[in-house]
């Protein structure tokens, strides 16, 4: 009787159980899910604390895919404007920037209205990975190099 409710309740609510299941499984259920759940308690959830936790699961998953892109986008902005502009600090930039609490929040708002769409999701994903990437990338310093001034100079003088 038990398995029969169990196998009802994987074919009724099978993608949300199955990825609650991966998330317990994988020792991520405090951070998506707010506190440690084991799979004996997800066995035991009836089909409505089933979907609850399965909203609160996206709700984590959505902050943190907004978090991360509005950190990548802000890195990438960061070491774009540097290219442009003579920045003194990048980090101390990037740093400002994540801490603005107005600018920080509407960027995620944009991130997380992208992310709830179906077809975006993937697509977000990606741009994580490349956000995450580039954060990971220094900027170079804009100094000209003297000794290609100077060869320059050179060449234009013997013709």
């Amino acid at each position: 009787m038990e398995t029969e409710i169990l196998e009802s309740k994987k074919n009724f609510l099978g993608d949300q159980y199955q990825t609650l299941n991966t998330i317990i499984s994988s020792g991520g259920s405090k951070e998506f899910l707010g506190r440690d759940v084991s799979l004996k308690e997800l066995d035991a959830m009836d089909e409505d604390k089933l979907e609850a936790y399965y909203k609160i699961y996206e709700l984590n998953r959505a902050s943190k895919i907004g978090e991360n892109i509005v950190k990548g986008a802000i890195a990438v902005y960061s070491i774009f404007v540097n290219k442009v502009l003579p920045i003194d600090d990048v980090e101390k930039l990037k740093e400002d920037l994540n801490n603005d609490y107005i600018l920080t929040s509407v960027l995620k708002n944009i991130a997380g209205s992208i992310a709830e769409l179906p077809t975006c999701e993937k697509l977000m994903s990606a741009f994580s990975l490349c956000f995450i990437t580039f954060n990971h990338i220094k900027p170079q310093a804009k100094e000209p190099c003297k000794d290609n001034e100077s060869t320059l100079e050179s060449t234009l003088e013997r013709q």
